[in-house]
């Protein structure tokens, strides 16, 4: 099943596997000539979306579901990610924009991700779990549950921050519609969580609604985000900024953990049951939330800049354990995804198929998009990869194709170097030269075809292949000329194919038309002779018969008249 949330935009696509190999958790595959996303095992960190470099792929959008809201006149509230402050610092200004578009209110969520530390501040004050994995990263949640269902014990059973928000806004504003303005593709996947439902309505791109409000943009109104200091929960997006947000704990020691591959090392860690003690924060982007993917687009110096504001918070006022403002309770559950296995031998058996058959053929280059040879094998095996993709068995390939084409045609191939001096010739070249026992590398082009035409043409030639025909007395060859300029290198390359028999073999049938079509004239010069001299008998005779007829004719005549 394909994903709803990222599609493939085929046209733009460029086939360059960096989608594959930025997926951490495989759910990439490489199947009918173009990448899919296995939606059953996706966690939808969006590394697919952000590595791509050709905007070949595109993500669910709901803004025209808000804006039908907005325009039906409906009540929508918005819910602001902290992140947003990378790159959007006048907080006020952007409230008054958006009230201008239509929204009712609009909240920073950090309200709600104060509310979800006060849930783990409890937690720890409690200190009855072994382990605490904070729950506020969707990507990570999804990624405990469909691979480490073992572990889901040790997630704190509280909702993220949005939920939790969302949850406040439909309390405070019974009946509206409440939006999300996100830097997490995850997101959109976790407001529709059943378990989750009725908190949150949409969600919305960080990058799509700048380019949405970006008509109504004034620089000279804007201002900084109000009363910034007062809000610790505002520094949720920074790497530990969750843990900031904590008072001391003589229980659990805190850790912070970014990026998928680095919460999967954790992760398998506490599968050996030997860590106690800890509270771990974890974010599949490295940087935590201000490198979401849905702020990909901002990566620029200004990013670092503005995104410098939240280390001014002031943090000085943790947020105590006490009671929660509403239910925050969340269960996590057991979704272990089908994951076939595969024997040594049938691993072995493709590894061998797909041609790595000796140690030296195992190259791990991870160009296919698998760090290693056996992971491809077993890709291949679970029917996500194309076994024919691998770039140095490909350029091996090529290269043998090549040699073959170039020792085995029978035309002649020189390569010329930028000063027009050889830099290979290939063995029927040598010989219709006459080279086979001299090497001929580094000689001159007007020593190798002394011909003034083929030197004009190459030093004229563009990227056109460019014909010429030509006889070398020193050869006593006749050549046709196919020179082909490579740009990017700077060589010319001269194909030579002998038509030397076949010029002979031209005059000799013009010379034989020639003399068949003498013959032909003699001939019907003798016929025509003939034919004048029948003729011409022919007509004495008639006019003899003619004579004897007309005094056949009169002496008949006279016989009647006397008789």
């Amino acid at each position: 099943m394909k994903s709803k949330y990222i599609r493939l935009v085929e046209a733009q696509c460029h086939n360059c596997m960096r989608c594959v190999r930025a997926c951490p958790v495989g759910a990439m595959t490489y199947i009918h000539n173009e990448p899919t996303i296995a939606a059953e095992e996706c966690i939808l960190c969006g590394r697919c979306y952000v590595e791509c470099p050709h905007d070949a792929k595109s993500l669910l959008s709901e803004l025209r579901v808000v804006e039908k809201w907005l325009a039906e006149g409906q009540q929508v509230v918005l819910s602001v990610a902290p992140s947003f402050a990378a790159v959007w610092p006048k907080l006020d200004y952007l409230v008054k924009i958006l009230k201008k578009r239509g929204f009712a209110h609009v909240e920073e969520t950090a309200r709600g991700a104060a509310a979800v530390s006060r849930a783990y501040a409890n937690l720890i004050a409690e200190g009855k779990m072994k382990n605490i994995i904070s729950t506020s990263c969707p990507a990570i949640n999804t990624l405990i549950e469909k691979e480490y269902g073992e572990l889901t014990d040790m997630m704190a059973p509280v909702v993220s921050p949005i939920i939790a928000h969302g949850r406040m806004l439909k309390q405070e504003y019974p009946g509206a519609k409440v939006v999300f303005l996100s830097p997490c593709i995850a997101k959109y996947k976790e407001i529709e969580d059943a378990r989750f439902a009725g908190a949150v309505d949409a969600c919305l791109g960080m990058e799509e609604i700048i380019d949405w409000i970006n008509e109504d943009v004034t620089a000279d109104e804007a201002s900084d985000w109000e009363n910034f200091k007062g809000s610790i929960a505002r520094i949720y997006p920074t790497c530990g900024g969750i843990i900031k947000t904590l008072p001391a704990s003589d229980k659990y020691q805190y850790v912070a953990v970014d990026g998928v591959g680095r919460v999967k090392t954790l992760l398998e860690s506490l599968r050996t049951g030997k860590i106690e003690g800890y509270f771990f924060e974890v974010n599949a982007c490295r940087g935590s939330c201000l490198s979401g993917p849905l702020l990909s687009h901002f990566y620029h110096n200004e990013w670092f800049g503005q995104a410098h504001i939240l280390s001014h918070i002031d943090l000085s006022r943790q947020i105590m354990p006490g009671k929660e403002p509403i239910d925050l309770k969340a269960k996590w559950q057991k979704e272990d995804i089908y994951r076939p296995i595969h024997t040594e031998e049938e691993i072995r058996n493709e590894m061998i198929a797909m041609g790595k058959t000796s140690p030296d053929k195992i190259h791990d280059c991870g160009a296919c998009g698998y760090e290693t040879c056996r992971k491809k094998a077993i890709a291949v095996l679970d029917g996500k990869a194309d076994p024919k993709i691998c770039l140095p068995e490909a350029l091996e390939r090529a290269q043998s194709l090549s040699n073959v084409v170039l020792e085995n045609t029978p035309n002649g191939i020189i390569v010329f170097d930028s000063d027009l001096k050889v830099r290979e010739m290939n063995p029927a070249a040598r010989k219709l030269l006459s080279y086979d026992m001299v090497n001929p590398t580094g000689m001159p082009l007007e020593a190798i075809l002394p011909n003034e035409e083929l030197s004009a043409v190459i030093q004229k030639m563009g990227r056109k292949t460019e014909y010429l025909r030509a006889y070398y007395e020193m050869y006593n060859r006749l050549f046709e000329h196919a020179v082909v300029r490579i740009q990017n290198e700077n060589l010319t390359v001269v194909i030579l194919m002998d038509r030397t028999e076949e010029e002979a073999k031209e005059k000799k049938m013009t010379a034989m038309r020639e003399e068949t079509m003498q013959v032909t004239q003699k001939v019907i010069d003798e016929q025509m002779r003939s034919v004048q001299e029948i003729a011409s008998l022919l007509g004495e005779t008639t006019a003899q018969t003619k004579v004897a007829l007309i005094r056949l004719q009169n002496a008949m005549k006279d016989e009647n008249h006397h008789g």
